[in-house]
C-alpha cells in the first residue's frame, strides 16, 4: 500500500506536467506572436525612417540641380558680358 501512495504523487505530477504542456505551449505561440508583432512594428518604423531618407534625398539632388543650373546661367551670363564689352 505504500508503495501505492508513492504512485499516486507520481501519477498527480505526470498530470499536471501533461495539464501545463498545452498552457505553455499557448504562451509559446502567444509569444512568437507577439514578436513577429513586434518586429512587423520595428520593419513598419524603418520602411518609414527609408522614405523620409529617401525623399530627403531626392529634395537635396533636386536642389543640387538647380544649383547647378543656376552655376551655369551665371557662367554663361559672365562670358557674354565679358565677350561684348569694349574693353579689350
Amino acid at each position: 500500500m505504500a508503495g501505492q501512495e508513492n504512485n499516486k504523487p507520481n501519477q498527480d505530477k505526470a498530470e499536471a506536467d501533461s495539464e501545463i504542456a498545452p498552457s505553455d505551449e499557448n504562451n509559446d505561440d502567444n509569444n512568437i506572436c507577439e514578436e513577429y508583432e513586434m518586429l512587423d512594428s520595428k520593419l513598419d518604423e524603418l520602411n518609414t525612417a527609408l522614405d523620409f531618407l529617401e525623399q530627403k534625398n531626392d529634395d537635396i539632388h533636386k536642389k543640387l540641380k538647380e544649383l547647378l543650373q543656376s552655376n551655369i546661367d551665371i557662367r554663361q551670363q559672365l562670358q557674354n558680358e565679358n565677350s561684348t564689352s569694349p574693353d579689350k
